[in-house]
Formats: structure tokens, C-alpha cells, sequence
């Protein structure tokens, strides 16, 4: 008579499952693994890999579920919580950083592989995993190797500045700094000659906020952004220094030796599209389809104070045919957050 194999225990376990075979609904992973028991557990949907695999096998979408127990588990109690074979639970015997880092795919071996790198937003956890992974890659020496695969991923824009920033961080950064900078500006350009060809022919937009300080220039550019991707740009010293070809952008508390007024109305030239802006290091190009400016200047007090050569050429009416001027006050906020109050309570009764 055979003896019974005791099956291994382990407190270390990767979950791994296409999206097509998952045994249980994807909606409900998140309480499943509350009910688990885990010490600590994270997943993420691994939907933006490429096509295929080295050896050209295809890779569909799926699901990574890390687990760590404080006492060893069997696999089978595992892979039966997901109602699944005891095959698609693996025992993980590194240390669980390198689990999660994984999840990332922010390891050597997943870079070698082209592998797509996700962002720790993306991951479901029952902790701060965004915490986590800042402590993990301040632990991580980074190899020559690894570092290239990432500036090469920011050069084809696979992954932000940001993301490079934070996965092979500043040292290593500034070590490199010639050469991100270069492909930065290559980067820039290609995306600018992009824009150019989607948004030609269109009218660029722009609003002029003026009004006394406190009055809710700024907070009401926001509302009027709310729902797009924006960058708020205010150095007296570098105006266009963080920006990072946004479409739409807030001039904050322009003033008027902030530019020289030739500069100021080639920026704010609404068919002139291929343009640039002066910034510390370099120009940089711009992508503007709506630009609000916030000053405490109406446009004809503006124009007094502006820097400018010669204004029997430069006149007044070349800035008010680029913009659409509104006089903040206390009252317009005021009103407009009762209309937007009004439309929100006509919306909930309909």
C-alpha cells in the first residue's frame, strides 16, 4: 500500500488565472481575499502586455493575486478560495517584495522580457501599496541593465517621467541626465508634430479672468477644467518650466512684466499653432487648445503696464482679438456656483 504524500505547505503564494478561465467574478476578488485570512494581499489585472511572448506565445489578459499567511497554508485551500485548480496557484519562495514588484512588473526579469510596466495605482491591496513600493525600490540596487530597459520604455512612451523618476530613482536619474533631457525634447517634438495634425484647422481658446485678489479666479479656472487634464503654470521667473504638453493650461496670476507682450500674443495667437514657449533651459513647444489666464488686470490696464517696443505697432486690439474677457467678482462666483447648484438638484429630481 502507497503512503500518502502529505501536501507541502507554504505562507507565500502567487494566484494566476486568465481573465477568460477566472472561476469567480473579477468584482469579487476584492472580498474574497478579505475573507481569505492573508496576513497581506495584493492583485492586479494585467491587461496591457504585449501581444505575444518571446517565443511567440500569445499572452491574453489576466490576473496576478499575491497572498501571504502568517501560518502555512496548503495550495489546494488556496486555489479552492477562487474555485480553481491547485495548478494555477504557485508557491512563491522569494522574499515578498519581489512578489509585488512583480505585480509591477518592475524586475529584472520582466524587463529582459518587454514586458509592460504598470503602475502601483493600478494594484488592489489591503494595504498602501504605493507606500510599499517607494520603501522597496529605495531598498533595490538597480542594474545598468534594468535602468536602460526603463529609459528605453520612456523613450518609445511606454511609461511617464514620473514613473521613470520613481522606479530607478533620482540618483540614478541625474546620472543620466543628458541623455533623458535629450530624449525629453525628442519626445516633445513628436508628440507636438502629432498634435499639429490632429488639431489643425481649430481655434484655440482663451479666457481672461480678471478681478481683485480672493475673489475666486483661480478655483473658478479649475471648475472650468474640471473635467480635462490641465497643468496650472505661475513662475514669474520660468512660466512654461513644468509644463509637459498639456492641452489646457491656467496662466496663474499673469502680470504684465511676467512676458515681453510680443511673447504674450505669439503664445496666445489662436491659429498660430506651431509655436513655442520661452522657458530656463530651452523653448519648449507648446500644444494649446485653451489657455485661462487669472490676473488682477483687466485687458486694457494690461496693456498700460506691458512691456512693449513700439505700441503704434503693438496695440491693445491685437490682445482683445485673442481673448474672451470676464470680470470676476464675489457675486459672479456666487451666482454660478448657485446655477451649477441648481443644475446638479434638477439633475437628482429628473
Amino acid at each position: 500500500m502507497k503512503k500518502k504524500v502529505k501536501e507541502p505547505r507554504a505562507r507565500q503564494f502567487m494566484y494566476v488565472q486568465d481573465l477568460d478561465h477566472l472561476k469567480v467574478d473579477e468584482k469579487d476578488l476584492s472580498t474574497i481575499l478579505k475573507q481569505s485570512g492573508a496576513l497581506e494581499w495584493a492583485y492586479i489585472k494585467h491587461d496591457k502586455d504585449p501581444k505575444k511572448d518571446q517565443d511567440g506565445k500569445t499572452i491574453r489578459p489576466h490576473i496576478h493575486v499575491v497572498l501571504k499567511y502568517e501560518n502555512p497554508q496548503k495550495i489546494s485551500s488556496v486555489a479552492s478560495m477562487f474555485k480553481d485548480q491547485p495548478q494555477y496557484v504557485g508557491v512563491w519562495k522569494g522574499r515578498i517584495a519581489n512578489a509585488y514588484s512583480y505585480l509591477l512588473h518592475e524586475t529584472e526579469e520582466a524587463q529582459a522580457q518587454g514586458k509592460h510596466v504598470y503602475k502601483a495605482s493600478d494594484v488592489v491591496a489591503s494595504f498602501d501599496f504605493e507606500a510599499r513600493m517607494k520603501s522597496i525600490r529605495a531598498k533595490v540596487t538597480k542594474s545598468p541593465k534594468y535602468v536602460s530597459s526603463l529609459i528605453d520604455q520612456y523613450a518609445e512612451s511606454k511609461i511617464t517621467y514620473d514613473e521613470l523618476e520613481s522606479q530607478i530613482g533620482i540618483s540614478q536619474l541625474a546620472r543620466r541626465k543628458k541623455l533623458v533631457d535629450q530624449i525629453t525634447e525628442l519626445r516633445a517634438e513628436k508628440e507636438h508634430e502629432k498634435w499639429l495634425k490632429d488639431f489643425k484647422g481649430k481655434k484655440m481658446k482663451v479666457l481672461w479672468l480678471y478681478g481683485a485678489a480672493g475673489v475666486g479666479k483661480t478655483r473658478f479656472a479649475e471648475y472650468l477644467f474640471r473635467n480635462k487634464k490641465y497643468s496650472i503654470l505661475g513662475s514669474r521667473r520660468d512660466y512654461f518650466q513644468d509644463y509637459c504638453g498639456e492641452h489646457f493650461v491656467i496662466l496663474n496670476d499673469l502680470r504684465p512684466r511676467d512676458f515681453s507682450y510680443s511673447d504674450l500674443l505669439r503664445i496666445l495667437d489662436p491659429y498660430q499653432h506651431d509655436k513655442s514657449a520661452p522657458s530656463r533651459y530651452h523653448d519648449k513647444k507648446l500644444n494649446l487648445e485653451e489657455i485661462i489666464i487669472t490676473t488682477p488686470y483687466a485687458p486694457t490696464d494690461f496693456y498700460k503696464y506691458v512691456f512693449i517696443d513700439d505700441r503704434r505697432v503693438d496695440t491693445d486690439e491685437q490682445l482683445l482679438r485673442r481673448i474672451q474677457p470676464i470680470h470676476i467678482t464675489k457675486s459672479f462666483i456666487k451666482k454660478r456656483l448657485k446655477t451649477k447648484k441648481s443644475k446638479q438638484n434638477g439633475q437628482n429630481n429628473a
